[in-house]
């Protein structure tokens, strides 16, 4: 019997064929390490685990790779490590914070198994996919204000965005993970680069293209898929609470960057 899995663009079943049945790749999301886990981030770890043992079972063990993401870069991280460790220097509390919830995450695994693969967005550095040396960009330098945001605008580049979460423009607007902001130009339109403020972790920016700062939550995990799978891959996974906007927007802006590229099935746990 053939495998099928429920795909969320097209909101029913289908028989997952892999791209290259040599190379099946897997990419899910997974926690941003500022708090304890809850059960959101639980439960991804235990439906893709369930799958990754399948897909190794069909395929062979060395035909398959799953890569899952730390995001250890975030506003939230920011926050809670200026809360905990007030009289540290920022990056050194972000660290502190970082490491120990990112454990606290792994303890509770319980027994799944690790993906092939498990990037932390800092560790990649923070946006790129070039380097030899995956811990290269790894120390964050603290930048000088600079006011210059850089986004994504999707209408109407996009025509059909929208259409993995099924919402209408209206609906996406007034979602609440939807930053409305002055340096937008559309209110979908949603940041690839955003300076960072006096003493938070900043990068220099690809291709010298921007102030230092740091990659948008969206643009993390298409640069950190890339990356390690390539340009395509057979299955993208994350939580319900992902498709919109973080799915949704990984999409739009892979797709931009690579005109073909895109998931061969989107799955939500």
């Amino acid at each position: 019997m053939a495998l099928r899995l429920y795909n969320t663009l097209t909101r029913k079943k289908e028989p997952f064929q892999p791209i290259d049945a040599g190379n099946v790749r897997m990419y899910v999301c997974g926690p941003t390490v500022y708090d304890f886990a809850h059960i959101g981030n639980a439960r991804p770890v235990i439906v893709f685990d369930v799958l990754f043992r399948l897909l190794r079972h069909l395929y062979g063990a060395e035909h398959v790779t799953y890569v899952r993401n730390i995001t250890d870069v975030d506003d939230k991280i920011n926050a809670r490590a200026a809360q905990e460790y007030p009289d540290l220097p920022l990056n050194e509390a972000i660290r502190r914070v970082t490491e120990k919830t990112e454990q606290q995450f792994h303890d509770g695994r319980r027994g799944a198994r690790l993906p092939a693969a498990h990037r932390r967005a800092a560790g990649d550095g923070a946006h790129r996919r070039d380097e030899g040396d995956d811990r290269a960009g790894s120390s964050p330098m603290a930048a000088p204000m600079s006011p210059r945001t850089m986004c994504c605008s999707m209408s109407p580049a996009m025509p059909d965005y929208g259409k993995l979460s099924g919402r209408s423009l209206d609906e996406m607007i007034a979602g609440a993970r939807v930053e409305v902001a002055p340096y937008k130009r559309d209110p979908m339109d949603f940041v690839l680069w955003k300076p960072s403020k006096p003493g938070e972790p900043s990068w220099p920016s690809p291709a010298g293209i921007a102030a230092p700062g740091r990659p948008g939550w969206h643009i993390e995990c298409s640069a950190m898929s890339w990356k390690h799978l390539g340009e395509t891959f057979d299955i993208h996974g994350g939580g319900i609470d992902l498709v919109f906007p973080h799915h949704e927007n990984e999409i739009a802006q892979s797709r931009c960057a690579v005109p073909y590229a895109g998931h061969g099935q989107l799955l939500a746990a």
